[in-house]
């Protein structure tokens, strides 16, 4: 994708304070840095070739009558070949208002800049495939594609949000839509555009939506026919991005229903696709039972393609790749950290196997990665029957739970049974706001769990209201991630299960046609049966069974001594700056559990509590790095 940035003061600006702005947005793009700088307006650029056709000739910073504008897209339903797609979308805002955007089938994102009215416009693509982050004071505006570009900034202030902090501490979601780990830094909303207006007196700051997932109920006659509309929605989403390039494609190949469906499509288009699955090569480790190396296989025979595979481990840290393109020094006091805190890496970043996929394609030369990222959460829908009690579906809740009684001989009490389990489940494990077993932090200051205790904790609703997840940024946990990884390889991501129009259809048609017996995400495998193995249509849920192996072959662990684990534990306290964590964070308690005086249960959320503190506080640290490197 191509890395958009700029700043617009109330006067004027100087621009070698943004410096590191820029900088931290080369990482994206593969064509030259073009940018403007008009006494308080500084915008810029680093465009990336999306359909093999641009060159450095071509104009990316745009100027139309008294505005003027920098967008990062790739437009899947242009309908002008002459513009570029940054031209076309520029072009269909000026002449038809902001709200045009609504009928764009693309990815993108970008700014424009009144010179008349003073006013700014930060827009995103319906899903937010495109990440734009931004900060706002009373002085200004700054936005950046990276936002390590906008912590850069000497004088920004990244006080960490304590929301997010409080969540992230408790194990609770911390999913939101424009919220950041940093208070005064927000992302623009997905389906939506903020509007700055700037005066000698104020900025000030509007926010829109000009689309809703799944607003409009969708009715139909039968399931034959919803099922054959979503199946030809699905496969318009994937040709659409096919025919959107001439460079060279690739695809991930998990062994899961979203990516084994994309793939066998892709297979009956195109036959140079590249396809590649992190899970272990064979070689590397033994099939275990239900392995999903199995369900790839029989995917891999009836499409008539090859998939690639990983090796035992994911390496991020001094990996060739991302040591050459990152862009402050790693040796010296960085040399021994974790890599996420050496390479710079923001909280969000949860799945180095995405990392592992991208550089593998990078090294094949291909530019797009077909995921299929996205499907679980609203399309092919991995929900749980609750659903239908919560959209109050209550006839075909009934049936659903009559079906699964077949098998007994009482079915009326054992459908009672059954919907009695179902209640006390949901419960149990979806109403309420925990990922996991909920285990109290006993690292959290006391004052600060005393004041932030009050506030009400998110529900997770991912598998019973796909819409409200969605709503809440579920699907920006992993878009963030590829985009974020983009800068790192120069491969870009493909989600054609996040078109808007199959996000759209998916979340207005009846939830029942999810459900049927002891199968969730029905509709989805009815649409694609005639081309898929049984394997994968049978499939309940992908798990990483091959690494069950893993025993066969590290039978034995290397025992750790105490005293090693003490230095392992201490080391986290090397990059805390106990000045600033202590009004969040215990350090008496942290140095109990250094020593072994907590309770083991503990040792997983202290973990990772610590790790993102560090995370918090080094990535403002090494982004502000850049600003003194010439």
């Amino acid at each position: 994708m191509s890395g958009i940035y700029g700043v617009v003061e109330k006067k004027k600006l100087n621009r070698t304070k943004y410096s590191a702005l820029s900088k931290w947005n080369q990482g994206y793009g593969d064509l030259n840095e073009q940018y403007i700088f008009e006494d308080n307006v500084y915008f810029g650029i680093k465009p990336e070739k999306v359909r093999g056709c641009e060159t450095e000739l071509d104009k990316f910073v745009h100027r139309y009558e008294n505005r003027v504008a920098v967008i990062d897209a790739f437009i899947f339903s242009k309908s002008d070949d002459t513009l570029s797609d940054t031209e076309y979308l520029f072009e269909e805002i000026c002449k038809k208002g902001i709200d045009t955007i609504k009928t764009v089938n693309g990815d993108f994102a970008g700014v424009i800049w009144n010179t008349d009215s003073h006013e700014m416009i930060l827009f995103r693509d319906h899903m937010g495939v495109r990440p734009l982050f931004y900060y706002h004071d009373p002085e200004r505006v700054i936005f950046s594609t990276d936002i390590r570009g906008i912590t850069s900034v000497i004088d920004v202030d990244t006080a960490v949000n304590e929301d997010w902090l409080y969540r992230d501490l408790q194990g609770a979601s911390i999913l939101s839509a424009t919220d950041t780990e940093y208070k005064r830094i927000k992302c623009v909303p997905f389906g939506g555009y903020v509007v700055f207006g700037f005066s000698s007196k104020e900025v000030t700051k509007k926010e829109y939506r000009y689309w809703i997932p799944g607003e409009k109920r969708i009715r139909k006659r039968n399931r034959v026919e919803y099922t054959k509309e979503l199946k030809k929605l699905v496969e318009d989403a994937i040709v659409t991005r096919l025919n959107a390039s001439t460079l060279k494609f690739g695809s991930e190949l998990s062994g899961g229903l979203d990516s084994g469906v994309i793939d066998l499509i892709l297979a009956g288009l195109r036959k140079d696709i590249v396809y590649y699955s992190w899970t272990p090569d064979e070689k590397y480790l033994p099939l275990a039972e239900n392995d999903e190396r199995l369900i790839i296989a029989d995917i891999c025979k009836a499409a008539g393609i090859e998939c690639n595979f990983g090796g035992l481990g994911v390496k991020v840290d001094d990996d060739e790749l991302i040591e050459k393109r990152f862009m402050v020094p790693t040796n010296e006091k960085y040399r021994i950290v974790p890599y996420f805190v050496k390479y710079s890496f923001p909280n969000y970043i949860n799945s180095s196997t995405i990392y592992e996929t991208a550089a593998f394609m990078k090294k094949k030369g291909v530019k797009f990665v077909f995921t299929g990222h996205g499907g679980d959460e609203g399309i092919s829908h991995r929900g749980n029957p609750y659903e239908l009690i919560y959209y109050h579906e209550y006839y075909r809740y009934l049936r659903l739970m009559f079906s699964r009684s077949s098998i007994s001989k009482h079915r009326i009490l054992k459908t009672i049974e059954l919907i009695k389990e179902n209640l006390t489940y949901a419960r149990n494990e979806l109403l309420k706001p925990f990922l996991s077993e909920e285990i109290s932090n006993p690292i959290i200051c006391a004052e600060f769990l005393e004041k932030s205790k009050r506030k009400e904790l998110p529900f997770l609703f991912f598998a019973y209201d796909p819409k409200k997840y969605i709503e809440d940024g579920g699907s920006r946990n992993r878009l963030d991630v590829v985009a974020f990884y983009d800068s790192c390889t120069e491969v870009r991501y493909l989600a054609p299960l996040l078109d808007y129009r199959v996000v759209d259809y998916a979340l207005g048609i009846p939830r029942y046609l999810y459900f049927n017996w002891y199968y969730s995400r029905y509709i989805f495998r009815e649409a694609f049966k005639d081309i898929m193995p049984k394997s994968l249509y049978w499939l309940k849920a992908k798990e990483s069974n091959s690494y069950k192996s893993l025993k066969l072959i590290h039978n034995t662990k290397d025992e750790v001594s105490f005293d090693e684990v003490i230095a392992q534990r201490k080391s986290f306290l090397n990059y805390l700056d106990e000045s600033y964590w202590k009004k969040y964070l215990d350090f008496a308690a942290i140095d109990d559990w250094i020593y072994g005086r907590l309770d083991k249960k503990y040792d997983e959320i202290i973990i990772q509590s610590l790790n993102h503190c560090i995370q918090n506080e080094h990535m403002v640290k090494r982004s502000r790095e850049l600003s003194d490197i010439k």
